[in-house]
C-alpha cells in the first residue's frame, strides 16, 4: 500500500514513518459496480482513494443524472466535504467493480496537525478541483458538442495521443446523448482528426482538435 500512496499528490511526499500511520488509519472497501458509495446530504466523516476500478461523482434531480466527474486509479474524491466537516454534495458511484481506501476525517486531521506540508498539499488539491468546475460549468454551458468532446480528449489524453473513451458515460459527463456523442466522433473521424478502434480513440491531428475545443 505505501507504494500506491506515494502516486497521490496529497501523499507523495510523505516520508515512511508517515505512510505507516495513514497506512494504519485506512480502510480497505470493495464495491460492486453500480454500489453507491455515498450520496447528497450523508455526513463526510472521511474521504475516499480509489485503488482499482472506476467512480463517477453525480448529481441527480427529477429523473436526470449529471456527471461531475469519473474518477479513475489513483485518484483521490470526496475530500471537500470530509475537510469542511459538511455533507457530501454530491453521489459517487462504482461504475465498475472497484476496490476504494476509505480514511477516517478524525484520524487524518491529527495526522494533519502533526505535518502541515499535508495541509498545504490538501489546498493546492482544492485550488485544481475549484479550477475543473469552472472549466465544467463554462463547457456544459458554452460549448457545442465538438468543442465539448475536443476539449474532453485533449485534457484526458496527458501526451500520450490516446485516451479511454466510453461512449455512455461521456454523454452523461457531458450532458449530450450517446446518439451526438457517436455522430460527432464520426465527424472527427471523417476529417482525419482522430482514430477510433474500440474503446480506445487515438488522436492524429492534435492542432485541428485544439482548434475546435
Amino acid at each position: 500500500m505505501n507504494h500506491f500512496l506515494k502516486k497521490i499528490p496529497l501523499f507523495s511526499s510523505l516520508n515512511d514513518r508517515q505512510l505507516k500511520l495513514l497506512e494504519d488509519i485506512a480502510i480497505e472497501k470493495s464495491y460492486k459496480k453500480g454500489s453507491i458509495i455515498f450520496t447528497t446530504g450523508m455526513k463526510a466523516d472521511g474521504f475516499y482513494v480509489l485503488k482499482s476500478g472506476k467512480v463517477k461523482i453525480f448529481r441527480s434531480r427529477g429523473g436526470k443524472e449529471q456527471i461531475i466527474k469519473v474518477f479513475e486509479p489513483p485518484s483521490m474524491f470526496g475530500e471537500a466535504g470530509t475537510f469542511m466537516g459538511e455533507n457530501f454534495p454530491a453521489n459517487a458511484e462504482a461504475v465498475e467493480d472497484s476496490t476504494i481506501l476509505y480514511i477516517p476525517r478524525k484520524q487524518f486531521l491529527s495526522q494533519m496537525r502533526e505535518d502541515p506540508d499535508i495541509a498545504f498539499k490538501m489546498l493546492a488539491i482544492v485550488s485544481k478541483r475549484l479550477m475543473y468546475f469552472v472549466d465544467l460549468v463554462e463547457s456544459l454551458s458554452l460549448k457545442d458538442a465538438t468543442s465539448k468532446i475536443a476539449h474532453y480528449l485533449l485534457t484526458r489524453d496527458k501526451g500520450k495521443g490516446r485516451v479511454e473513451f466510453k461512449t455512455n458515460l461521456v454523454s452523461m459527463e457531458l450532458g449530450l446523448t450517446p446518439e451526438t456523442v457517436s455522430r460527432t466522433l464520426s465527424k472527427l473521424k471523417s476529417k482525419g482528426i482522430i482514430r477510433k478502434s474500440g474503446n480506445m480513440i487515438e488522436i492524429v491531428n492534435r492542432k485541428a482538435l485544439e482548434s475546435l475545443s
